[in-house]
């Protein structure tokens, strides 16, 4: 079989011997190799002759070889090596951070074939797919301020830094979402931060929405009514205490299908929106769920 192993040299994660031992790790198992990079214009080849597409990085990276599989009209199981700052998916779907466990676990599931293979229905913002998660609100603006050379050196932590030095100049956004409810119903709430969640994770082992699964065919919209500094800091405390943030009364969770973005303000159009944990060029108008659906690969422990 053909493995495409796909990794992105710019990225801050980027680690060439790491690469080098996962792909003599899938070599080891009986699979030849092909490598591949992505372009941030998402301008990449992927070899329509690959049994498998390997992933060596973030949700970003997976975002970008899904959109591009999507264009080509290609439908080739995919997994994903956690090289990245977050990983998400990788999480959620159980992949091992050590490259030689990883390609053995993944083929074991290529060649149990159906039995170890997961359906994801694909969520796109305007048209374009995205794997895990949208926001918008103060952790946008956080991935927005961030500094990439501090990512590279100390990880997510850059993230959080960003976080506090926003406190002294903290955003006051908002936006009308009009949300198709999974029920069939709509609503229209007024949402001074908000979350799109299609995995159960986000920014790490963190859940916001604990029904959300990439194997749904819907997502979750986490929509904070007011987002003070200290709204937000009792909402970040309350998840990473592991609680269900619905609970606070300006907390609100629906599962959707469709979501309809407006900003009620000047100042929110120039919001800065975060996808898959990369900043978003412009602001997102429509998300909804498609037709289509990534499969992936999933690790059959040893």
């Amino acid at each position: 079989m053909l493995v495409e192993l796909i990794h992105n040299p710019a990225s801050g994660t980027f680690d060439e011997f790491r690469l080098d031992v996962l792909s003599r790790a899938f070599q080891a198992c009986g699979a030849r190799v092909r490598l591949g990079r992505t372009e941030h214009d998402g301008q990449f080849e992927i070899f329509p002759e690959s049994d498998l597409i390997c992933i060596s990085g973030g949700d970003g990276a997976l975002r970008l070889v899904v959109a591009s599989m999507a264009r080509a009209g290609l439908a080739k199981p995919l997994c994903v090596y956690p090289a990245g700052t977050v990983n998400l998916v990788a999480r959620e779907l159980g992949y091992s951070a050590d490259p030689e466990r990883f390609a053995r676990e993944v083929m074991a599931g290529f060649l149990a074939g159906k039995s170890a293979r997961l359906a994801a229905p694909t969520v796109t913002s305007d048209g374009q797919p995205f794997v895990a998660c949208i926001s918008a609100g103060p952790d946008g603006q956080a991935v927005a301020r961030h500094s990439p050379a501090l990512k590279k050196r100390i990880g997510g932590a850059a993230y959080a830094w960003a976080m506090v030095r926003l406190l002294a100049d903290w955003p006051r956004l908002h936006f009308s979402l009009t949300v198709d409810a999974a029920d069939g119903s709509q609503s229209v709430l007024s949402s001074a931060a908000f979350y799109v969640i299609k995995a159960r994770h986000y920014a790490g082992s963190w859940t916001l929405a604990p029904a959300a699964t990439m194997a749904s065919d819907i997502f979750h919209i986490v929509s904070l009514s007011r987002a003070r500094r200290r709204d937000f800091i009792r909402f970040l405390v309350t998840v990473a205490l592991g609680r269900d943030p619905a609970q606070l009364a300006f907390v609100r969770t629906l599962p959707a299908r469709r979501l309809t973005i407006a900003a009620e303000d000047e100042p929110s159009r120039l919001a800065a929106f975060q996808v898959d944990g990369d900043m978003m060029p412009v602001q997102a108008r429509e998300i909804r769920m498609s037709e289509a659906a990534v499969t992936y690969c999933l690790p059959l422990p040893e």
